[in-house]
């Protein structure tokens, strides 16, 4: 078997892909970045030459070949476009061998996995009749944040967001109960004293972490925030492979990596990352926003993950489900009490729509990332 031909299509909210071999076989991909989805899809057509004649069964060799044939890589598109290529592969290969994709990564190594759920709101009491209305339904762990009203005004500022984090937390926490996990978002706002400030503030809520309380680009300060604070820590979704984890889990800086299987060089790499964490104690809660394509890969990934703690799952909130999200692939995972049931196959057990990827390709519009500014002007961080 050889492969013959990618196929690529560009949408306003995703990058998708088909790898088509000489024996009729194909698989399914998705290659996401969140508002730069042009540059992830520009380097798929640089890596066209990579791909054509190789065997697809050849998985391993084929990420090896698209990472360390570029003499420029890492980052946000090219693993993006790795992980896009290595998840088809993996679907690819599933349908030829008729098995589920979690079968070619070391098959279930549990039988259901817990999820966690969103909730929105510009009040502390909107976020609390949300998240009380999410955790009726069954999840048992939410994730929030405040300042979603400042959002709409494009300001963020280091005391109210501290202050809104607060606020939410205790709304949130009294309409739920205490039986529910809290997960308080971040978004990477904060420079270091506040998130000092925010942490040292969070410790008697017996939360079950704080999400990337500070920018990723320096670990050395994720470490510091470490020293300072009880309050478990979680980050990673901007990490794009597992070098960009390495000075994280050799600091011991967190508690819970965050991955995401479309942004850090597919089920392969996710896969690697989990095992290096497992060797520091780290546990893994993959970042997974995107639709059922992503969705899948990382559900199957995640069943093969002894460490994993929970997966987060936008598809867990009944509000997220619905002809909009499935819009040119599903179904979601099915799920129970707050967790997920090993997906069904072959491959990712995924239905593609093909021609609705087409119609939207050609309405595509690029999207632009908010841009945030503090009350004096200057730029902060989204």
């Amino acid at each position: 078997m050889r492969i013959t031909d990618i196929k690529t299509w560009l949408v306003t909210n995703g990058v998708y892909l088909k790898i088509i071999t000489d024996e009729g076989v194909s698989g399914y991909g998705e290659a996401t970045i969140p508002f730069t989805p042009q540059s992830a899809y520009g380097m798929l057509q640089d890596m066209k030459r990579y791909l054509i004649g190789e065997d697809p069964m050849r998985i391993e060799l084929i990420w090896q070949s698209l990472f360390r044939d570029m003499f420029m890589r890492g980052g946000p598109s090219h693993m993006a476009a790795i992980a896009g290529v290595d998840m088809a592969l993996y679907d690819l290969k599933g349908k030829a061998l008729g098995v589920p994709a979690y079968e070619l990564l070391g098959g279930l190594a549990r039988d259901r996995v817990r999820l966690y759920g969103h909730v929105t709101g510009k009040t502390a009491a909107e976020m609390a009749a949300k998240a009380k209305a999410l955790a009726d339904s069954g999840c048992t762990m939410i994730r929030f944040r405040a300042f979603h009203g400042s959002d709409d005004r494009r300001e963020f500022d280091y005391a109210t967001g501290v202050a809104e984090q607060l606020e939410y937390l205790e709304a949130v926490r009294a309409a739920v109960g205490p039986k529910v996990d809290l997960i308080v978002e971040c978004h990477g706002r904060y420079d270091l004293p506040w998130a000092v400030k925010l942490a040292k503030a969070l410790e008697k809520y017996d939360i079950f972490f704080m999400e990337d309380p500070i920018r990723q680009e320096n670990p050395a300060m994720m470490a510091e925030l470490r020293r300072q604070t009880c309050v478990p820590i979680a980050t990673g979704e901007r990490c794009h492979h597992r070098w960009d984890f390495r000075e994280l889990f050799e600091d011991q800086s967190i508690n819970y990596a965050r991955p995401d299987v479309c942004h850090c060089g597919g089920m392969s790499e996710l896969k690697k990352i989990a095992s290096y964490a497992q060797t520091y104690g780290v546990a893994v809660v993959p970042h997974n926003t995107q639709g059922p394509l992503g969705m899948a890969a990382c559900m199957h990934t995640a069943f093969t993950i002894d460490n994993i703690a929970v997966v987060e799952a936008i598809f867990s909130n009944p509000a997220n489900r619905g002809p909009k999200s499935e819009q040119f692939a599903k179904s979601w995972p099915d799920c129970v009490e707050g967790y997920a049931l090993p997906p069904r196959g072959p491959g990712l057990g995924i239905k593609v729509d093909e021609d609705a990827l087409d119609a939207a390709q050609a309405d595509f519009q690029a999207p632009c990332q908010p841009k945030l500014r503090a009350f004096d002007g200057s730029v902060r961080d989204w």
